[in-house]
């Protein structure tokens, strides 16, 4: 493969190039947030209440 073909591919790639929707998506994600936090929260909660006990 040639320099030339290689550089078309490149400039091919990057103009046919799409934005996703959830890009421009600005609905809240409250929901998705409170439940990726609540496992975080329960560990830390459980590691506290460890620390504690060891006191």
């Amino acid at each position: 493969m040639t320099q030339a073909e290689i550089r078309a591919l490149e400039h091919a790639g990057r103009s046919t190039a799409v934005w996703s929707n959830e890009v421009y998506d600005i609905s809240p994600h409250f929901g998705d947030v409170a439940r990726a936090l609540f496992p975080a929260a329960l560990i830390l909660a459980t590691a506290t209440a460890l620390l504690v006990a060891l006191l």
